[in-house]
């Protein structure tokens, strides 16, 4: 009964996170109904976790005894979890989006192109199909196209094929507000830097796209490519509508991205229902289990925006940086060492969580001295080329799984470099701009 207890406690969560951003405040009451289904469902989990969640929550509490300078009462307590509820609601959502996106028949229809692409051709076609459904689905991208991947095909392939879709999947992160780094950053930023700062992405994705594929496969040709983009014609005007709805919501009724997100997908999600019935049990039973999977990645982004909704409440990290710098960090060193940070700290197995909300908190509210939106954008990059290059990184693991290809393959292959030239050159450019602005 332990499962369908979590379960059910997460959607209290869930549905509770989704009538705040709705109503706000007046349904304080719901609100705090969801804080305690929460807490319910982490006491349910903790027992669960795996290893290498333990670890990454033990040094969460690590660093939140370091900077927190007293301990939080329980006002501060109820109050840090109204804050973070909304943060439980995302991985759940994208569970539903994901189920949902695994039935549509345009889905299919390019998964169906992509397995028929030449082999010269696929690793280009993988890449950009990562990038586009990558951008709404997530992991979810991997999949759905490690089942384009035809039985018979060779490890060489399999491992091109990976690497190309790791690469895909999490450079979308610079663009996509249906991220977990989308959420985390827009706690640190404004919303209109925050939508500037997915404006910068789509270049940023854009320019790594033009430069990687005629780098990274050495059969890459125009006509290629053209067979590659010709394969995501089914899905393209659904991810516009997707993307456009979400965007316009956030904009009439001033939600954030993520707020937008939790509740315009479910909608999207009811109008798919209506449409294909015969999938409604399939999809909920898939969130079902995609919900129970991703238990521990639910802990762990809700232990981070704990420990920096108290840190960031508290000064704790204006003072840390004060202690050994005193003024305004000059724009490049933010700026460059954001991703660069990030991307090294994934080498070494410290979650982007961790670092990208350390990195946040210091040089974010005038702490440096780098354009709001472009600090934005270089955690976004940072985020991408940290869950590219670390063998503790879910998305490298999913990939490892599904395409049969060991994990340290795709991190100590190509994918390392080609992380790192992503995190610094990204940070560089970034940095110049902010001179200019």
């Amino acid at each position: 009964m332990v499962n369908p207890t979590r379960l059910v406690l997460l959607c209290s969560a869930w549905l509770a996170a989704v009538i705040q951003v709705v109503f706000g405040p007046a349904s304080s009451l719901w609100i705090d109904i969801g804080v305690v289904g929460y807490a319910g469902f982490v006491a349910l989990t903790l027992s669960r976790l795996r290893h290498g969640t333990v670890l990454i929550l033990l040094i969460l509490l690590l660093v939140g005894w370091f900077l927190l300078d007293h301990r939080p009462t329980p006002d501060e307590w109820w109050a840090a979890g109204r804050y973070v509820l909304i943060f439980t609601a995302l991985l759940p959502t994208m569970a539903l989006v994901r189920a949902t996106a695994s039935t549509m028949p345009s889905v299919r229809r390019t998964q169906q192109s992509l397995a028929e692409l030449p082999a010269s051709a696929s690793a280009g076609g993988f890449h950009l199909a990562a990038n586009i459904f990558g951008s709404v689905i997530n992991t979810g991208s991997v999949a759905i196209l490690s089942a384009a991947i035809p039985a018979d095909a060779d490890a060489e392939r399999r491992r091109l094929a990976a690497e190309a879709v790791l690469r895909g999947m999490v450079t979308a992160a610079a663009w996509s507000p249906f991220f977990v780094a989308f959420a985390i950053g827009q706690s640190f930023t404004d919303n209109a830097n925050s939508w500037i700062a997915l404006g910068i992405g789509v270049i940023t994705t854009i320019l790594f796209t033009v430069v990687s594929l005629p780098l990274l496969n050495k059969d890459f040709s125009v006509t290629r490519l053209s067979c590659a983009l010709r394969c995501l014609q089914p899905v393209l005007m659904r991810l516009i509508v997707v993307l456009g709805t979400v965007l316009a919501v956030a904009l009439i009724f001033d939600f954030t991205a993520l707020s937008a997100v939790v509740v315009v997908m479910p909608l999207l999600v009811a109008v798919q229902f209506l449409r294909h019935r015969e999938n409604i049990i399939v999809i909920l039973d898939g969130t079902k289990n995609s919900m129970i999977a991703t238990a521990d990645d639910i802990l762990i982004i809700s232990m981070a925006m704990l420990i920096g909704y108290f840190a960031t409440r508290t000064g704790a990290f204006s003072v840390l940086v004060a202690s050994f710098y005193d003024g305004v960090i000059p724009g490049y060193v933010a700026i460059i060492l954001t991703p660069l940070g990030m991307m090294l700290a994934s080498v070494v197995g410290v979650h982007p969580v961790i670092s990208s909300t350390a990195m946040l908190a210091v040089f974010s509210g005038g702490h440096a001295d780098a354009h709001p939106a472009l600090l934005m954008q270089a955690h976004l990059i940072g985020w991408g080329a940290g869950t590219m290059s670390s063998v503790a990184s879910l998305s490298v693991i999913t990939c490892a799984n599904l395409f049969k290809v060991p994990s340290r393959q795709l991190v100590l292959g190509p994918n390392l470099w080609t992380a790192l030239a992503y995190a610094v050159v990204g940070g560089i450019i970034l940095s110049l701009v902010n001179v200019l602005v």
